[in-house]
């Protein structure tokens, strides 16, 4: 039963204007609001964070929120800013929480949150940043840095919960808009360092409200009197516009304080070789026991007729099986190596896999070789002690998790990549799961971090790069798995293979296109002619480097002809791309539908549907810019595409269009032939 409201407090940034309600047990969110326009994004009751804890003395664990428990809750306002104060908790004396509001410019409220542990029986496990409640409609809509980023309707019910840095959570900010009012509001966690978080948005199946927040597990955990602030500051913004707005509110965020930021030099990062910032292309292989690979590659690069052969992402190049005995590469397949000098000779660049992440439990066969004598002491661990294991569909064996900030873990990285250099002559490394995967909080004290959470996760997969790049000669690269913002200033690629889903936007692309390549999707979890051409389509649209597929699936492709379309295109519109920028999506209205039902992996439901056309603005270093007009499907197609980036003018285009395109009032209806790759050169 809720208590009775007992005061209510109402503070502002702008037009952003927030209430909070007082009880006898806690204070809540009580409204936000656009007061200029006169929107009410959320009005009612909700917690504005929750900690959980843990006992010492026997290991159970509580969750508190704001609204429940403490006997002395107050809000203090002083100008620019509030403070929450959460103190005398009835079941646990000595905790509280302090939750900080300051008016940091027009429209926006920074938010820092402090807690205070002082109960000599209690550790503080994990804690929320102020939690954004919101009514949800039809009508709003909700940004969530999964990949590249998705959106989805607040109508529908829906929960996702992902860990940061990892593929569920690309970036630190969420957002949702009202498509009505045009009003949204930004929620950005600006910590520059940064640390273990993890990322909510929920909207419950008949609940009226939704919200997204986010939470950190706190560090020191397992320790009593563990105090701390949460990293950064967590912002909230109102702002006019959908998603693309959000992201030039990270964009802005990022730029002038992340840590995460590549070096560069008039405008191109200075670690990366100049032939892979501006390839189109990659082929991806496993090597079976003959070394009839090199020629199998050589001769699907002739077909698809670049300039170049495109570099492959190679597989199973050892002769440990997939996923088993890491880390224990060496030595290499024969046919690896007389594969691999023919790569060379045929002009091919070449990129192994490996793990850096696991150790194989029983890292020879079924024997404990050298886990327990060597890399056990040096896992990640839980409370208990024990190491965090995963076990992979791939190969049905234990792996345990290596925590990065050991020096074994980072010499044994160290050690394969430069054999790699030494006996392989590869031109770089893919180091599998490092941007992928979830951080752990460790709690082996130890280890040189501090038990739990925090930025220590990062900062040691950071050291282990830099440590591995010793290694390697002038020229080399290193790629991992997935879009995490955290690792791109030491990793020159990610891998973009996931980005397989409906309603995803190009929000990463928006904020980080060149400081960071951005390469292939999964092909193999294709197989009709509908999946293939809305992966290749988007593909190049998006501004990642195409492909990543086996040869012997390009070959099978249904719609081969689109596909080297659409490779050949990015070879030669590249400059846009990889010296651009990405601007507003135009809109697509009047476009006929693509739907498959067979999609393997991350499509939910294994459903994957797109307008027929395709259509992404871009602008180069010298202001001009240029509109992809991309037909995916059998029938001819007659979109409407709106940007209000375009000027009135007839345009001529490029590719398979051959009538001129009228653009009036930012609007064009162009007559897109079947499986048509087109474009506009605009200014």
């Amino acid at each position: 039963m809720k208590t009775s409201v007992t005061k209510k407090y109402r503070f502002s940034a702008g037009s952003l204007s927030l209430t909070f309600l007082r009880t006898e047990e806690g204070l809540s969110l009580g409204g936000i609001a656009d007061s200029d326009a006169g929107t009410v994004f959320f009005s009612g009751r909700s917690p504005l964070f929750s900690l959980k804890i843990r006992r010492l003395t026997d290991g159970s664990e509580s969750v508190l929120a704001s609204d429940a428990g403490w006997q002395a809750a107050s809000v203090s306002l002083t100008g620019s800013s509030a403070l929450l104060a959460f103190e005398k908790h009835a079941a646990y004396p000595g905790l509280a929480v302090y939750l900080e509001a300051s008016a940091a410019g027009t429209h926006r409220i920074a938010w820092s949150v402090r807690i205070l542990n002082e109960h000599p029986e209690v550790t503080a496990v994990e804690c929320d940043y102020p939690v954004l409640t919101f009514t949800s409609s039809p009508e709003r809509e909700v940004f969530f840095p999964y990949g590249c980023g998705e959106v989805y309707s607040s109508s529908q019910p829906f929960r996702t919960v992902q860990n940061y840095p990892s593929y569920g959570v690309s970036m630190q900010y969420m957002a949702f808009w009202d498509k009505s009012s045009g009003t949204g509001i930004y929620y950005g966690l600006h910590d520059p360092a940064p640390a273990y978080k993890r990322l909510f948005y929920v909207k419950e199946p008949n609940a009226r409200n939704a919200y997204i927040k986010a939470s950190m597990p706190l560090r020191d955990i397992g320790l009593p009197s563990n105090s701390q602030y949460l990293e950064g500051l967590l912002v909230w913004e109102l702002f006019r516009g959908d998603w693309f707005d959000a992201a030039n509110i990270y964009k802005s965020f990022v730029l002038r304080n992340a840590s995460w930021i590549p070096d560069c030099k008039d405008g191109k990062r200075i670690d990366t070789p100049d032939w892979l910032r501006t390839n189109p292309h990659w082929w991806r292989k496993r090597i079976r026991e003959t070394d009839g690979f090199a020629e199998e590659l050589l001769s699907a690069s002739k077909d698809l007729a670049l300039s170049a052969p495109s570099p492959v992402h190679l597989y199973d190049w050892h002769r440990i099986p997939y996923d088993t005995n890491y880390p224990h590469y060496f030595p290499a397949k024969s046919c690896s190596v007389a594969g691999m000098k023919r790569l060379h000779e045929g002009g091919m660049r070449y990129m192994p896999y490996i793990n850096g992440r696991l150790w194989d439990t029983h890292d020879r066969g079924t024997e404990d070789w050298q886990f327990t004598s060597v890399a056990k002491p040096y896992c990640t661990k839980n409370s208990c002690g024990d190491p965090f294991i995963e076990v992979y569909p791939t190969s049905g064996v234990e792996q345990a998790i290596m925590c990065p900030s050991t020096a074994l873990w980072q010499e044994k990285q160290k050690e394969i990549v430069r054999t790699l250099f030494a006996e392989l002559d590869v031109d770089g490394v893919y180091i599998d799961q490092i941007g992928a995967a979830q951080p752990y909080p460790c709690e082996d004290r130890s280890h040189h971090h501090r038990p739990g959470g925090g930025t220590w996760w990062v900062e040691s997969y950071r050291n282990l790069i830099d440590h591995v790049r010793l290694s390697m000669p002038e020229g080399g690269f290193l790629t991992t798995e997935c879009t995490s913002e955290p690792y791109m200033k030491n990793i020159q690629g990610f891998l973009t293979w996931i980005w397989i889903k409906n309603n995803q936007v190009p929000a990463f692309t928006a904020v980080y296109n060149g400081l960071v390549v951005l390469f292939g999707r999964n092909y193999a979890s294709a197989p009709t002619a509908v999946g293939q051409n809305i992966l290749a389509a988007q593909s190049l649209t998006f501004g990642e480097q195409m492909g990543w597929i086996y040869p012997e699936v390009y070959r099978r492709l249904k719609n081969r002809l689109f596909y080297k379309k659409c490779v050949r295109c990015r070879e030669q519109i590249g400059s846009y791309i990889y010296d651009g920028r990405l601007m507003r999506s135009p809109s697509v209205t009047g476009s006929g539908m693509l739907r498959t039902r067979h999609i393997t992996i991350e499509a939910y439901g294994g459903k994957l549907t797109h307008t027929a056309a395709f259509s992404e603005l871009w602008e180069r270093k010298d202001g001009r810019k240029l509109l992809f007009l991309i037909n995916a499907s059998a029938k001819p197609d007659r979109p409407t595409i709106v940007s209000s980036d375009i000027p009135d003018g007839i345009y001529t285009p490029y590719g398979d269009l051959r009538i001129p395109v009228e653009c009036k009032g930012g609007s064009c209806t162009p007559e897109l032939p079947p499986f048509s790759v087109s474009y506009l050169l605009i200014g």
